[in-house]
C-alpha cells in the first residue's frame, strides 16, 4: 500500500517542479536548467539536445529552481525568476520585483564552494597529432588532460601535459609536466592552497624536476561566465639538471583564469605558475598555458594553444624560453 501511494505521489507531481521552464511567445514550453543569460540570450541545457541558446525576445515567461546573479542594467539582485498573475518577477530575500526578460543584460550562478553543496567531477582532453611524409618526415604528439573535483568546499585539479616532436628521427622535443592542485575554501573566496609537480624536459638538460608546496588564494569569481583565481605560497624543488641534483627554496605564484563568450560557445583560458628560486644560478621558471576553444557540439571543440615555458637561468647551452604552438581537438568528458 506505502509503495503505490509513494508512486502515486510521484506521478502526480507536476513536471515544472523538477526542471526551469521557459515558455515561448508561440506557446512552445521547454524544460531544462537554465545556465546564463547574456547578450539577449537564455542558454538552457536539456538531457534531449544539449544547451540551447534561446533569444530572450522569444520568450514570454521563465520560471527557476535556483537564484541567479541578475543585472538589468539599471538594478543588480539576485533571485529566482517567477511569474505571478502572469507577470514575470524575481524572488529574492528582499520580496519579489518585477522584471522584463528583454531588460535582463546578464544572468548567472555562482559556484563559490562555500555559497554551493555537492559534488561535480568534469574532465577534458586535447590532443595535436601531426604526422609529415616527403622531404622530411616530422612527428608531432601534444596531449593535454585536465581533470577537476569540486566536493563542498574543496576542490582537486591534475593536469598531465605531454609534448612530443621528432624530425628525421631525431627528438627535437619530449616534455612531461604532471601537476596536481588543491583548494579548501576557508570562506566564500579565500581558500588554502596546496600544489605539486613532476616536470621532465631531457633535451633542455632538466631530467626531473619535483616541486611540493602550500599557501592561500583568492577566488575574484566562479560564475557560469568562468572563473578567476590566483594563489602565493612556498614551495620546496628538487631538480636533476644535467646529471647535477639541486633542492632549493622557492617563492611561487599561480593565477587560473577562464571566460566563456557567445553563449559559452568560445571560451578563453590562461594559466600559469611562476617559480622564484632564490638560488643565484636558477633564477625564475615560468609556465604557462593560453588558448582558445570553440565548442562544435557538447562534447567536442576546436581548441587553439600556446604552451610556453621561460627559464630566466637555463642550464648552460640551452635557450631560455620554449614555446609551443598546438591547434587540435579537445573532448569533454
Amino acid at each position: 500500500m506505502m509503495r503505490r501511494l509513494c508512486m502515486v505521489l510521484l506521478i502526480s507531481v507536476p513536471m515544472s517542479t523538477l526542471a526551469d521552464v521557459v515558455v515561448m511567445q508561440n506557446g512552445d514550453r521547454l524544460t531544462g536548467t537554465v545556465d546564463s543569460i547574456s547578450g539577449g540570450r537564455l542558454l538552457l541545457t536539456t538531457q534531449y539536445a544539449g544547451g540551447i541558446p534561446i533569444d530572450l525576445a522569444a520568450i514570454a515567461t521563465l520560471e527557476t529552481e535556483g537564484s541567479f546573479q541578475v543585472n538589468t542594467g539599471s538594478n543588480k539582485v539576485v533571485g529566482r525568476f517567477a511569474v505571478e498573475d502572469g507577470e514575470q518577477i524575481l524572488v529574492g530575500d528582499n520580496g519579489s520585483l518585477s522584471v522584463e526578460l528583454a531588460s535582463v543584460q546578464r544572468a548567472g550562478n555562482s559556484n563559490l564552494r562555500l555559497a554551493s553543496l555537492g559534488s561535480e567531477w568534469s574532465s577534458r582532453a586535447d590532443v595535436s597529432l601531426i604526422i609529415s611524409n616527403g622531404n622530411s618526415d616530422t612527428e608531432s604528439l601534444n596531449t593535454l588532460i585536465e581533470s577537476v573535483l569540486k566536493r563542498d568546499t574543496v576542490e582537486h585539479a591534475v593536469s598531465l601535459l605531454v609534448s612530443k616532436e621528432e624530425a628525421e628521427d631525431v627528438s627535437t622535443k619530449d616534455q612531461f609536466d604532471l601537476d596536481y592542485g588543491y583548494k579548501r575554501f576557508l570562506s566564500d573566496k579565500w581558500y588554502a592552497s596546496g600544489n605539486a609537480e613532476y616536470f621532465t624536459d631531457e633535451l633542455k638538460g632538466i631530467d626531473e624536476r619535483i616541486t611540493l608546496g602550500a599557501g592561500v588564494g583568492y577566488q575574484f569569481w566562479d560564475d557560469s561566465f568562468g572563473a578567476f583565481s590566483t594563489d602565493l605560497g612556498i614551495s620546496a624543488v628538487r631538480e636533476d639538471l644535467a646529471g647535477q641534483t639541486e633542492s632549493n627554496p622557492a617563492l611561487r605564484w599561480g593565477l587560473a583564469y577562464n571566460r566563456f563568450f557567445l553563449s559559452k560557445q568560445l571560451e578563453f583560458f590562461h594559466k600559469q605558475s611562476v617559480l622564484f628560486i632564490p638560488d643565484s644560478d636558477r633564477g625564475e621558471v615560468l609556465s604557462s598555458s593560453t588558448g582558445l576553444r570553440y565548442a562544435l557540439n557538447d562534447r567536442i571543440d576546436s581548441t587553439a594553444r600556446v604552451d610556453l615555458n621561460h627559464e630566466t637561468k637555463p642550464t648552460p647551452g640551452n635557450g631560455k624560453t620554449d614555446v609551443t604552438y598546438t591547434l587540435g581537438i579537445g573532448v569533454k568528458f
